[in-house]
């Protein structure tokens, strides 16, 4: 400040102007002080689907939280990282297109998840690289937690693929229910193990509410040589399991961009076994 206007100020003899333009010019820095720690909103709320209800929040940059209900203890600490970021702002109407999405989902609408995704809530670099791979398991296919590792850069980290499963804020958009035990087992879900079962037939998999493993009727795709056979292809023997995605029929495969192996035909049915029986038998 000049030093006059300091002389002024040590006379009492402040102008109104004088005052207006330092007022004008606090205001600017505290507006600007404000705007870098002020956290972006986020809309929250509770929306109806066939999973049951959901909490959901969505931010400027996309769909932030997705949790089943009623609340768990996992619950608490994903209200704690949500308001480290964000203000939670109760909002019913925006929140409400996602449990809209979710029963067209499962009603066999296989574009309609549209909500963009931000992963904001995820905490470390590699739960964030991991859920991005996931991302890439198609509508149709299940994938291993040894096979997610190996497409993340972590062939032997199993048990921190399922971490990363079981942290992830954003099931249904972000298919965690797509990861399965190596063997075939369906494996459990942060949702439940019906919930899971639910997303799976939505998917194409033809799954009982009591089946433990894949259905036979799966093919096997190899992510290097885009082929995929039928699962008692003799070279199922020896292929890398770490690059394998289940696909719930050959059609599903074809749509992921894969061809049928030349050796087992899947893409062919498989012959009726010859009846042996004679007539009369039971």
């Amino acid at each position: 400040m000049p030093n006059e206007k300091l002389a002024e100020l040590d006379a009492g003899r402040f102008s109104e102007e004088t005052v207006d333009e330092l007022l004008r010019r606090s205001r600017r820095s505290v507006n600007n002080v404000l705007r870098s720690i002020r956290r972006p909103e986020a809309a929250l709320g509770v929306v109806k689907s066939p999973l049951g209800d959901l909490l959901v929040a969505v931010g400027g940059h996309g769909l932030l939280l997705v949790h089943y209900l009623p609340a768990d203890k996992e619950l608490t600490a994903l209200i704690v990282r949500l308001r480290s970021c964000f203000d939670p702002v109760e909002d019913r109407q925006t929140v409400h297109e996602v449990g809209a999405e979710v029963t067209k989902y499962l009603a066999g609408a296989a574009q309609a998840l549209r909500q963009r995704v931000d992963l904001s809530l995820v905490t470390t670099s590699f739960q964030k690289r991991v859920l991005h791979k996931l991302q890439e398991v198609p509508r149709g296919a299940v994938v291993s937690y040894q096979a997610l590792g190996f497409l993340a850069g972590a062939p032997k980290g199993a048990r921190a693929i399922g971490n990363a499963m079981h942290n992830n804020p954003v099931p249904i958009y972000v298919p965690c229910h797509r990861v399965i035990a190596a063997d075939g087992r369906i494996g459990g879900y942060g949702g439940g193990r019906e919930r899971k079962l639910q997303l799976l037939r939505s998917e194409g998999f033809a799954l009982g509410k009591a089946d433990e493993k894949l259905p036979d009727g799966v093919v096997w795709g190899h992510k290097g040589t885009r082929i995929f056979c039928r699962n008692d292809c003799r070279t199922t023997a020896r292929v890398d399991r770490t690059k394998i995605m289940f696909f719930a029929d050959p059609g599903e495969a074809e749509h992921a961009g894969l061809r049928p192996c030349k050796i087992c035909r899947p893409d062919r049915k498989s012959e009726a076994s010859p009846d042996y029986s004679l007539p009369g038998d039971p």
